[in-house]
């Protein structure tokens, strides 16, 4: 999910094949999904974003995220499928969980934490904490 997100591509899509979930296994060799295939996709949206629910229809079309900017379009080298890996994100995961978000617990106390998170803006089909994060009983996979 975390890769998807960075890639800008909707959940259970691939985000190196232009495959969604129901091609995972098959034999069939799918294309290679890449940022500038992502790039151009943006590019034939014809609507105005404001518009969300027809934007996200037309992304949905694409299995797009419905992202209108993406991060790091004009990055020298940047493709989601090449710097995406699975073990990297993994780690900088833990690292926020184990380390950053520990730190915050620390300097805030997990009832200011909790009460920051439960103020961050719904974003679809991305989760919400409404009750904040420290109750959470599974972080990872």
């Amino acid at each position: 999910p975390e890769a998807c997100m960075l890639a800008c591509v909707h959940g259970k899509t691939s985000l190196v094949m232009m495959a969604s979930y129901k091609d995972f296994g098959d034999a069939f060799q799918h294309e290679c999904h890449t940022g500038a295939r992502t790039l151009s996709q943006l590019s034939h949206i014809q609507c105005d974003p404001n518009n969300v629910e027809r934007y996200f229809a037309l992304c949905k079309d694409f299995r797009l995220s419905s992202i209108v900017e993406l991060f790091w379009w004009n990055w020298p080298l940047s493709d989601p499928a090449n710097f995406l890996m699975p073990e990297p994100l993994h780690h900088w995961y833990q690292e926020f969980w184990d380390h950053d978000v520990q730190w915050c617990m620390n300097a805030l106390g997990t009832p200011e934490l909790d009460f920051c998170y439960s103020f961050l803006h719904p974003i679809v089909g991305m989760c919400n904490f409404k009750d904040g994060i420290m109750a959470l009983k599974q972080v990872t996979g």
